[in-house]
């Protein structure tokens, strides 16, 4: 749903807006950015929930594998949030971009940290709780994304696109 409502933004500021202007580039910059690590944050849980992150340190190769693919997440996540923080925003864009920054530093340092303790824990007990943790995280990330897209919305609109959040 929020790719549809981003999507939605961007189509709007394309059509309302003329080609070389510096807002118009910096919001379709972020957003793409913002939707890669969105996919790959859903593509993780799915994957988690689906039971490929169980491994057992015995089949040393499939437990290198999947703790290598835990710990690709945060490092693809750190290297969007690097280009994130090269861009230079307005003033209008500033609380977008803080809110963004955050939203990656979360899956980055939250949810990707957890998951590769869920990968590394062998005890099916703690793997349970480290699930609830990684749930809660989600959730709380969810939240985040939304924050983002209501800041985006206000920076759209304090860069002169009148654009309002659909629910």
């Amino acid at each position: 749903m929020r790719i549809i409502i981003l999507t939605l933004i961007i189509s709007t500021f394309a059509l309302t807006s003329c080609g070389g202007n510096l807002e118009f580039v910096y919001n379709e910059k972020i957003a793409g950015l913002f939707n890669g690590c969105k996919e790959k944050l859903d593509e993780s849980y799915n994957k988690l929930l689906e039971g490929n992150y169980d491994v057992d340190k015995a089949d040393e190769l499939s437990y290198e594998m999947k703790l290598k693919e835990a710990q690709a997440l945060s490092s693809y996540v750190k290297g969007i949030r690097s280009e994130v923080n090269e861009l230079k925003p307005s003033e209008a864009a500033m609380n977008f971009h803080l809110t963004m920054t955050a939203y990656m530093t979360r899956i980055a340092d939250g949810y990707g940290t957890l998951l590769i303790k869920y990968v590394d824990e062998q005890k099916k007990g703690a793997r349970q709780a480290l699930l609830r943790d990684i749930t809660d995280e989600k959730d709380k990330i969810a939240a985040l994304a939304d924050t983002c897209l209501q800041k985006q919305v206000e920076f759209l609109n304090r860069a002169g696109i009148k654009v309002t959040a659909v629910q």
